[in-house]
């Protein structure tokens, strides 16, 4: 068995922060990990002195602001970050819907971007990680990251999160919907990631024609959004073509 380093612990706590709710104590953390409360404690302080991790007022650990930097430079320098979350903005406020950006890092859907003009009952993060089997990000990414017989090998492998009731969990089902997305041109979703919620992702393409991310936009359930799919679509297609554009 692979010994596990201190580095390797470092990087297990720094990725705890990323999960709800966010903010832990020393002793939740070791719990968590299996590390011992003195070990956790100590790599807390070397990364609070560094400013990966701050105190609450309430004397929880959560992250800090140097992990924002790294970030924020890993966005910026994600091809044309500052113009990709322009024209995401611009789509959010013709929709005044949820609108955002991810991309496919392995099998982890990372986004990227996130507008911040949704209904307060859609909150998704930028930098957040979400599932290949639910939701239109993970969903578009996978089905346009890889060709119908590399599908055909790779999703009786995967490893499905139910990180929701409507997450798919089955593989021959999941491969169908893959195959339906390639099929159409983009996803939709309802409830799939969160209940109440529907979905639309369009996937973003180099020059080349291979896959660079995935534009989405989520609404809460409602009688406009139904009335307005079609024009939706339409709005994400046009900002996928204008992404694609400006891409080297």
């Amino acid at each position: 068995m692979k010994k596990v380093t201190a580095i390797n612990k470092a990087i297990f706590i720094l990725n705890e922060f990323t999960k709800k709710p966010y903010s832990y104590t020393a002793k939740e953390l070791s719990e968590k990990l299996g590390f011992s409360k003195p070990t956790v404690h100590r790599i807390l302080n070397e990364l609070e002195e560094f400013r990966y991790i701050r105190r609450t007022y309430d004397g929880l650990y959560t992250i800090g602001y140097k992990a924002y930097q790294v970030g924020i430079i890993y966005a910026n320098h994600t091809d044309i970050f500052l113009e990709i979350r322009r024209i995401i903005d611009e789509v959010a406020r013709k929709t005044g819907e949820q609108v955002g950006y991810a991309v496919l890092e392995g099998t982890d859907v990372v986004s990227i971007y996130e507008s911040q003009m949704q209904d307060s009952r859609i909150r998704y993060i930028a930098g957040a990680v979400y599932p290949i089997n639910a939701g239109c990000y993970g969903k578009v990414l996978m089905a346009f990251s890889h060709s119908i017989n590399e599908l055909r090998e790779i999703v009786p492998n995967l490893n499905l999160e139910r990180v929701s009731p409507g997450a798919i969990m089955d593989p021959k089902v999941l491969l169908k919907e893959y195959e339906k997305i390639i099929a159409k041109g983009y996803a939709d979703s309802i409830d799939e990631y969160l209940d109440g919620t529907v979905g639309l992702g369009v996937p973003v393409f180099f020059h080349d024609g291979s896959l660079h991310g995935c534009i989405s936009l989520g609404a809460i359930k409602s009688k406009q959004f139904d009335e307005n799919k079609e024009n939706y679509i339409k709005d994400l297609l046009e900002a996928s073509r204008s992404i694609s554009l400006i891409l080297i």
